[in-house]
């Protein structure tokens, strides 16, 4: 039986985010979230995810939210671009984090990088025409309260033809792991936010249960144990 703290979801500010991109701190919790991808599994649960979604055509264009230093979105090229050329890659983040060498690299791989920086409301309000292939979040969902994500899924919807998102699953075994990432010579960053994390994760069917009910949407809503949750939706003419 879940205890009561995991049954309730709690969303509390993070460490991270109230650093600037160049201190290093946050340069030390970025290595450690690259870490923590790894022992998460992001990218091979990211690329079954997007390979569902371009069983019929591969994607010409992906919007990363909350990309962060661009290392997971690079990773994605170099596992995909032989299979899916010419990507048009825009990386969206509210800080200046991505490096000049990771933009390089991607290019190299034959995609074509993009960077925007700015808040995802803020960007949502500025009415943008386009509608991109796949939007791809990674822990970027969870830092939103429960009652903010219908309109930010919202917005999401219309601006692109697939969505995932992979974000921390919240369960006792994940809260139990996340007190112990100090082992693993994680930074004091990365010890106080990898638990605020688990805690505002998502269980159940509780990010289906906000993404948009019209539009013809196919939902998705999985578990990527033992320490993701994810979402795939996609229109179900694609």
């Amino acid at each position: 039986m879940p205890s009561e703290s995991i049954l309730q979801r709690r969303v509390q500010p993070e460490l991270l985010d109230a650093l600037s991109a160049d201190d290093p701190q946050a340069r030390r919790a970025r290595a450690d979230l690259r870490r923590l991808n790894r022992i998460m599994r992001s990218v091979p649960i990211a690329l079954s995810a997007l390979d569902r979604v371009a069983r019929n055509a591969p994607p010409r264009s992906i919007l990363e939210l909350g990309a962060g230093d661009g290392s997971l979105m690079l990773d994605i090229a170099r596992h995909r671009a032989a299979r899916w050329p010419d990507v048009a890659v825009t990386l969206l983040d509210r800080q200046s984090s991505i490096e000049t060498k990771t933009l390089e690299r991607i290019r190299a791989l034959g995609w074509w990088p993009g960077v925007i920086k700015a808040e995802v409301w803020d960007w949502l309000a500025q009415g943008h025409d386009g509608v991109w292939d796949i939007i791809v979040a990674n822990l970027f969902i969870h830092h939103f309260a429960s009652d903010e994500l219908p309109r930010l899924f919202q917005g999401i919807a219309a601006h692109t033809r697939a969505f995932f998102c992979c974000e921390p699953r919240r369960s006792g075994f994940a809260l139990a792991s996340s007190h112990l990432v100090g082992l693993l010579m994680m930074g004091p960053v990365t010890r106080k936010d990898a638990v605020l994390s688990v805690r505002a994760g998502f269980r159940g069917n509780e990010l289906h249960s906000l993404w948009p009910a019209d539009g013809g949407w196919k939902v998705h809503e999985y578990s990527g144990a033992p320490y993701s949750h994810c979402l795939l939706a996609w229109r179900s003419s694609s």
